[in-house]
């Protein structure tokens, strides 16, 4: 289904909406992508390209794949999903941007093999964010172990932005405990990912790493912060990654699984693993019939960003209260 916020969206639905918030549409935020289903994913389209796609058919867990620059860079690695000539092919559960997390009542939902744990989608469809004509893909999804057993639920908002520095990307992932009570324990292994393309690497390519905190490259790694960005240079181009932690996300400000070889992740339960402290460690219980929220925001920007930039562009996409253009 295609999903044009000026031209598919019924007008009642629109009044309705803008009655019940009462605001303005939020400044410098165009509503001009297409989200279209197809068996399997949902592309997501601008123009008539193809930015991305979101993934949950015939894979261990959903993802984001491709993911385009606004000038068309594709900016993740395509191993797994595409073998490229030259590509590294290590981690094969890296799968360009997802959510997953290694230890989970001792089951891993970060890597994938015979003993890892699934994230099988169960439903999707497309709600409205609280302010104007836009749009989200909203998607539930069961957390299996190994054998089958369901040990938890997802219900997670997926939402394409266009800005004045580029795509963000907004996403929102409330996890269930709906069948026992829950512990994620502490582990680098996760959380909220992204395997950027070889020639943003640090290692290897033309990438570099900054912090909120200031700290570069290597040093940023395990280190806690707002945001962390990761640019370089693809085929001359100057692109770039930068995520985003929000106020109320557990941990906030998050530890960082950046690593040299392009992965970036924000994690808030490794702090013993990051740190090699047992004292800091930083496992979250979720009870029987609880939940917890995480809101992660990334943005995909053409050029290089300074700190300055990005600390303001934190505050206004990330910060707290709920921004109007969330789900």
């Amino acid at each position: 289904m295609d999903l044009r916020a000026r031209l598919f969206v019924p007008a009642v639905i629109i009044l309705a909406l803008c009655a019940a918030c009462a605001c303005a549409e939020p400044p410098g935020f165009a509503r001009d992508f297409t989200y279209k289903q197809r068996d399997g994913a949902v592309d997501i389209i601008k123009g008539k390209t193809v930015v991305a796609s979101y993934v949950y058919k015939d894979t261990p867990r959903p993802y984001i794949y491709p993911l385009l620059s606004p000038a068309g860079v594709q900016v993740t690695r395509n191993y797994p999903m595409k073998t490229v000539e030259g590509e590294p092919t290590d981690h094969p559960h890296h799968r360009s941007m997802w959510i997953g997390f290694g230890d989970i009542n001792g089951t891993d939902f970060w890597a994938e093999g015979e003993k890892s744990g699934k994230i099988v989608q169960t439903s999707i469809d497309f709600k409205p964010v609280t302010v104007g004509p836009y749009w989200a893909i909203h998607t539930t999804n069961d957390w299996l172990t190994h054998d089958g057993k369901k040990m938890c639920t997802d219900e997670r908002y997926t939402a394409f932005y266009s800005c004045a520095y580029g795509t963000l990307i907004v996403t929102i992932v409330k996890i269930i405990a709906s069948e026992d009570p829950i512990k994620f324990n502490d582990t680098k292994e996760g959380f909220a990912a992204i395997r950027l393309a070889p020639s943003l690497a640090l290692k290897g390519g033309t990438g570099h790493i900054l912090n909120s905190e200031g700290d570069k490259d290597a040093d940023a790694w395990g280190k806690r912060a707002k945001w962390v960005d990761y640019t370089g240079q693809i085929d001359g181009k100057t692109v770039g990654v930068t995520m985003f932690d929000a106020h109320t996300n557990y941990g906030y400000p998050t530890y960082w699984h950046a690593r040299d070889y392009g992965l970036l992740a924000a994690n808030p339960f490794g702090a013993k693993a990051f740190t090699g402290d047992a004292t800091k460690e930083s496992p979250l219980s979720v009870k029987l019939g609880d939940s917890v929220v995480f809101r992660y925001v990334t943005l995909i920007h053409d050029g290089a960003l300074d700190a300055t930039t990005l600390d303001a562009l934190a505050e206004d996409v990330a910060g707290s209260p709920k921004k109007p253009y969330d789900p």
